[in-house]
């Protein structure tokens, strides 16, 4: 393993852009999540376009992580990064930047979630309120072709009203 210190400030420094970008992404979850409460479309619409471009973001930040890690001759996995963190050179400060990150990776995994749980019970409604208005047998159907509303009688004959 190479232990010089001359990427040990730009893996630091990947490290709290990452940072930056996991709490952007932590906080758009959260108003993600109250625009789904409300049903603001709009603003769910606006907000996954966000969405979209910090998972990207933090996707080529982890790429440069890596890369560095890479460079210092440790492995660009979990293991490499403890294994960089055994390293007496390194400051205490980016052992505690690891940590924040994965707790606000933790955190966002943890929004997302819910925010699925939500989407997925929005999509139940709307898919039992559409069963409601097709009504999957024509027989059964609250409407004509002709666009009038239709009641069945008990005797199976239709009656228009309207």
């Amino acid at each position: 393993m190479n232990s010089t210190n001359l990427s040990l400030p730009k893996l630091h420094q990947c490290l709290q852009e990452e940072i930056l970008a996991m709490t952007s992404l932590a906080n758009l979850l959260r108003l993600e999540e109250a625009a789904l409460i409300e049903g603001n479309v709009e603003e769910v619409s606006r907000l996954t376009q966000d969405k979209s471009a910090l998972v990207s973001q933090l996707s080529t930040l982890e790429n440069e992580r890596k890369f560095c890690l890479s460079q210092q001759g440790y492995s660009s996995d979990t293991k490499g990064m403890q294994d960089y963190f055994s390293n007496s050179a390194i400051e205490f400060s980016a052992v505690e930047d690891w940590q924040t990150l994965l707790d606000l990776s933790a955190q966002a995994k943890e929004a997302n979630r819910i925010n699925g749980i939500l989407i997925n019970r929005q999509f139940i409604r709307n898919q039992s309120v559409l069963n409601i208005l097709q009504q999957n047998s024509p027989a059964e159907s609250m409407y004509g072709p002709n666009g009038q509303a239709t009641n069945n009688s008990a005797s199976g004959r239709r009656v228009v009203a309207g």
